[in-house]
């Protein structure tokens, strides 16, 4: 992974469950639109978000991966990765984000 911006973009999006817009990254990294909209299209083709209808960024597995591995240190309470045959309790707080109970 290369830039720290394309980071915050994956922690960004982590943050928000796995999802966001186009317009939440640029108002949570304070850059325009357009900006994010490049960032975004070189995270899809690197395969670390998929980049729907040029507005909504969506992390796959390797976007997962990676933001879990940025974050582990920052929180570890709150972060796992999921695999497929496990059972784990899971919800959103009160901003939206998403919370891994293990």
């Amino acid at each position: 992974m290369s830039g720290t911006t394309q980071s915050q973009v994956l922690e960004i999006i982590w943050d928000w469950g796995g999802e966001a817009s186009i317009n939440i990254i640029a108002k949570e990294l304070h850059i325009s639109t357009d900006y994010a909209r490049l960032i975004c299209e070189d995270l899809d083709r690197n395969d670390y978000i998929n980049f729907l209808h040029s507005k909504l960024c969506v992390l796959n597995g390797r976007g997962k991966l990676e933001a879990a591995k940025m974050i582990a240190g920052r929180n570890p309470k709150k972060t796992a990765v999921l695999k497929k045959g496990f059972k784990f309790g899971f919800g959103k707080d009160k901003k939206g984000r998403l919370i891994i109970n293990y």
